[in-house]
């Protein structure tokens, strides 16, 4: 048995899978022709695992029998949900009770909430700002272009000494 080298370490807690290296060892030692119980001296597992693992078809444990819920909403038809959410102001307000009602989406309204959340899609309130007129635009620009140089190491080289100067860092 020296010439096998268990290169896991044991799992001696009850309930927990025995990892795939630990398997092919219990293996090994099946194939080389020791029986059950030199088996369980050098590796600590109990008879019921190592027969669970020399009857299974590999020692890496397999998820191939494992049945999955189907998806309710595919990739596709969330896109098209987005599409339709996004297309104008009354559809965005819309909430996702009343975006199910519309579409006629078999799903509830927290799923398609999580699946809209999970491809990146997030809703959130647009805060009305005034728009700025041409007159407000042009002082605007005219304030930024006298004192861009202020703050920076070029503002007393730039400074206009007929104008009393200010610095930004003693502007509230």
């Amino acid at each position: 048995m020296s010439d096998i080298i268990l290169s896991s370490p044991n799992i001696s807690e009850r309930g927990h899978e025995w990892p795939s290296p630990a398997r092919v060892v219990i293996r090994a030692l099946d194939r080389l022709g020791y029986n059950k119980r030199e088996i369980i001296l050098y590796t600590s597992a109990t008879r019921h695992t190592i027969r669970n693992i020399l009857h299974q078809e590999h020692s890496y444990r397999s998820r191939k029998n494992k049945v999955y819920k189907p998806y309710l909403i595919s990739v596709r038809e969330i896109r098209q949900y987005i599409r339709y959410i996004v297309r104008d102001w009354s559809t965005r307000r819309l909430s996702f009770e009343q975006v199910k009602v519309q579409l006629g989406i078999k799903a509830s309204a927290r799923t398609i909430r999580r699946e809209l959340r999970r491809t990146g899609y997030r809703r959130c309130i647009v805060y009305p700002r005034p728009y700025i007129s041409r007159k407000q635009a042009v002082i605007r620009l005219g304030f930024a272009l006298d004192h861009r140089w202020w703050g920076t190491s070029d503002y007393i080289v730039h400074r206009n000494n007929s104008k009393v100067g200010a610095d930004w860092r003693k502007v509230i």
